[in-house]
């Protein structure tokens, strides 16, 4: 599919990935928002 949209509308196959990519990492990133935020970071000691 991405190929197919990069022809029709002349960019590259990469826009259309990318552009996907990022709508799957913000709905799941949204579906566990509570399961994420319970995550404590950790530190780097340098």
């Amino acid at each position: 599919m991405a190929l197919r949209l990069s022809w029709l509308f002349g960019n590259t196959p990469e826009f259309w990935l990318n552009a996907q990519r990022a709508v799957d990492l913000w709905d799941a990133s949204h579906g566990i928002k509570k399961e994420i935020d319970r995550i404590f970071q950790l530190n780097a000691v340098s």
